[in-house]
């Protein structure tokens, strides 16, 4: 029989046992809060451990405050550069990266630059979402640096596929993917059923964030880019099962690389088509990213 979700009072040393929280109203009322918001579930019974799990020191308020001012700069400079590629994403209703205009190698090398400026502008869209929210829990709330464990861990380190999806990329909806995709699946059709059902949950959940931008939404590039993921991950392991070696190193690595970047084009194609990488997260006079790629490009044409 299980037992009813508890949340554990925070912990003096990593060493200690969890401990629950006592029932009073005000806990329990503060706690329904919490769990409505916790998407880890951080000292809830169901996801108790941080994620990633780390040795690393807490960060400071200061530390944090300057690490978002480089996740904005990042994340604009990345935008700014597929705009530029692609002038017309940044209008209403959105267009493709793929410029007609051009031969078919600089069309698809355009297009291929624009997918590695997507991933790292998707990352630091989420890196500075959580490190402002970091920042308002740990400054204004006095929250601990424990309620607020790193939310990725270097996702372009990834030496296979599954590193990258289950480990380094950042896991908010994790225990949504198990309990509605990987549980379901794994009973009905074992390991790939688990594998391919988290990640049908996961393209699920971004097919109706397309739609929720309001110019329609298109299942075979957004949802497919993730099913793609799942059927890398059981590739992966049908190469361990039958030559023995685990998919690691620098093979490794070129290979997630390239796995993720080439359906990562199309993906990103299909959000630029309906309007996802339309506006800008600064007014365009204050745009750090703009004003760095635009010194650059001033500096290297003298």
């Amino acid at each position: 029989m299980k037992k009813p979700i508890r949340k554990y009072e925070l912990k003096k040393s990593q060493d200690d046992a969890p401990v629950e929280r006592e029932l009073t109203v005000p806990n329990v009322l503060l706690d329904a809060f919490d769990l409505f918001c916790n998407q880890r579930g951080i000292r809830w019974s169901w996801a108790h451990k941080p994620f990633p799990a780390t040795s690393a020191p807490p960060r400071s308020i200061a530390d944090i405050g300057a690490t978002l001012l480089l996740k904005f700069t990042v994340l604009d400079t990345a935008q700014y550069i597929m705009q530029r590629l692609s002038p017309v994403i940044n209008q209403p209703g959105g267009g493709s990266i793929f410029d007609p205009s051009l031969p078919l190698l600089p069309r698809v090398g355009g297009a291929a630059l624009s997918a590695i400026c997507g991933g790292v502008w998707s990352y630091s869209v989420v890196d500075s979402l959580y490190y402002t929210a970091a920042l308002i829990g740990r400054a204004l709330l006095c929250q601990p640096a424990s309620e607020w464990p790193p939310i990725s861990h270097r996702p372009w380190l990834s030496t296979s596929v599954r590193e990258f999806w289950s480990y380094r990329w950042h896991q908010f909806f994790r225990h949504f993917f198990v309990v509605f995709g990987a549980r379901p699946g794994g009973a009905l059709f074992g390991l790939p059923g688990a594998v391919m059902g988290a990640f049908a949950m996961s393209a699920l959940i971004h097919h109706v964030g397309m739609w929720g931008v309001g110019y329609g939404t298109e299942f075979s590039t957004t949802g497919g880019f993730f099913l793609l993921m799942g059927v890398g991950v059981i590739m992966e392991d049908t190469f361990k099962r039958t030559t023995g070696l685990p998919v690691r190193g620098w093979l490794g690595w070129l290979w997630t690389m390239l796995w993720t970047t080439l359906w990562g084009i199309f993906m990103l194609d299909g959000w630029a088509r309906h309007g996802m990488l339309g506006g800008d997260f600064f007014p365009d006079r204050l745009r750090p990213g703009k004003f760095l790629v635009n010194s650059v490009i001033s500096l290297s044409s003298r």
